[in-house]
């Protein structure tokens, strides 16, 4: 593959990532150039459809470039001069004599790609310039610096790439700083209802007569705005939005005047986005007996959030949006519990529900609860015992010991006791307390009695197991 420079500066992108943009460069002659670091990635060709290329105008219909005037490479040399004067008389210089100048610019403005290996470092800063050669070719402007263990060197240039498709450079653009007040757009964003600052100071880009613009030598006023809870204080520069301000897009214009000459003054204007609180709703789950009913669910609002903070009925309106299969026994109670009635038949239920954000009706977020009508789980355990069949004793204190009721030790309060197989002379099983017993002088041999457990609350909800009795005689 051959490597042109152009090519090069495909690596910017990766040799750019997570770099701290460093501030912007005033050459002192009326322009402020912008870092090539926040424009790389373009080509020509998409810079072309929002900047013109006269030199002059500004870009118009792109958020990252509005405002900025696109450099013609005359342009481009003559910021080049500051620190190389040798390029006003050639377009291209390189060599030992201009490493200093190189890296002078390059401080000023941060390289596209950089690299410092064993035997070699070197630095590049490359951007599009708005002019095509003769031919057609688009043309970018390079500054570069290296240095090896026996060489350094460095250089300056202008010129033609492959392709105006190419992507790679950054952009070379710069806005005027003077003579005259210079107001630049700005933009910002606070969350709904809180309000809050949506910009710290209008006057942070904005120029007059070639120096920055403070309130020591500018007076600002507001113009217009779309809300007037949207308003510029005049005192610090900043744009608040006062709390309830309905979530939205709103525009405010300034006006920033020269104190020491007051016909000179400049206008911009200020985009504010009022973001609407967030809202989730997370889905739920949960199941109730149909025997006795209850809460399925304590309250679907527990894991719901607004703007980060968790939604109850103070901050949100709860509604049911829908419930499949319908069914009167399942219902949203207004505090976020969900309840099932007594006698809802088995199944399982889907409920939709609908939280907004009560200062702002139309911010919603759905969530679903699954609900399990079921019966309550039954778990009866075999039990075996062996014992005299000459002497009484009872064996198994309670065949229910080792029972489970929905996970819980089975009772009687529970839970109703029944013999399932046939009665065996001398051996007793006590349906009030589960206790099985051994009469005197009953027959030796090994017994099985089967004996089942049902809800009491639902008969028809059991579990079945068996007892082994070893009756072996005398022990």
């Amino acid at each position: 593959m051959t490597c042109s420079k152009i090519a090069i500066c495909v690596l910017v992108i990766a040799g750019t990532t997570g770099m701290v943009e460093a501030a912007n460069f005033n050459d002192g002659n009326g322009k402020e150039w912008r870092q090539l670091t926040a424009t790389v990635g373009l080509s020509w060709n998409q810079v072309a459809q929002f900047c013109p290329q006269d030199g002059a105008s500004s870009c118009v219909g792109s958020t990252n470039l509005n405002d900025w005037v696109w450099g013609t490479d005359a342009q481009v040399l003559q910021l080049f001069s500051i620190f190389e004067p040798a390029v006003l008389t050639s377009p291209s210089v390189g060599g030992m004599a201009f490493f200093g100048s190189a890296q002078s610019f390059l401080s000023a403005f941060q390289p596209t790609f950089s690299s410092c290996q064993t035997y070699f470092c070197g630095a590049f800063g490359s951007g599009w310039t708005a002019s095509k050669d003769a031919t057609g070719s688009p043309l970018f402007g390079s500054v570069s610096w290296g240095t090896t263990p026996v060489s350094i060197s460095g250089g300056f240039g202008v010129g033609p790439a492959a392709s105006a498709d190419e992507t790679g450079p950054g952009v070379w653009l710069w806005r005027a700083t003077g003579p005259g007040a210079n107001a630049y757009d700005d933009a910002g964003q606070v969350a709904s209802p809180d309000g809050g600052v949506a910009v710290a100071d209008v006057l942070a880009n904005d120029w007059v007569a070639g120096t920055p613009a403070t309130t020591a030598n500018v007076a600002i006023s507001q113009v217009s705005s779309t809300d007037p809870g949207v308003s510029l204080d005049v005192g610090s520069g900043s744009v608040n939005v006062a709390a309830g301000t309905v979530a939205g897009i709103y525009t405010l214009s300034y006006r920033i005047c020269d104190i020491a000459n007051a016909s000179n003054c400049g206008d911009a204007t200020v985009t504010v986005v009022v973001n609407p609180y967030v809202v989730r709703a997370v889905n739920d789950s949960g199941w109730a007996s149909p025997s006795t009913g209850g809460t399925a669910i304590a309250n679907v609002l527990a894991n719901d959030s607004l703007s980060g903070t968790r939604a109850t009925i103070s901050n949100v309106t709860l509604s049911l949006v829908s419930l499949s299969p319908a069914d009167a026994g399942i219902t949203l109670d207004p505090a976020g519990s969900v309840n099932v009635a007594q006698g809802t038949p088995l199944g399982a239920y889907t409920l939709v529900y609908q939280i907004c954000d009560r200062t702002d009706p139309a911010n919603c977020a759905q969530a679903t609860a699954s609900i399990t009508v079921r019966n309550y789980v039954i778990n009866a355990v075999n039990d075996s015992a062996r014992a005299s069949s000459k002497i009484g004793s009872t064996p198994i204190a309670s065949v229910l010991t080792n029972d489970t009721f929905e996970g819980a030790r089975a009772t009687t309060a529970m839970v109703q006791l029944s013999q399932i197989s046939p009665p065996v002379a001398g051996i007793t099983l006590n349906l009030s307390t589960g206790a099985v017993s051994v009469a005197t002088k009953t027959s030796s041999g090994l017994y099985n009695i089967v004996y089942s457990i049902c809800e009491i609350a639902s008969p028809a909800n059991c579990a079945t197991a068996t007892i082994a009795l070893d009756l072996s005689g005398k022990l």
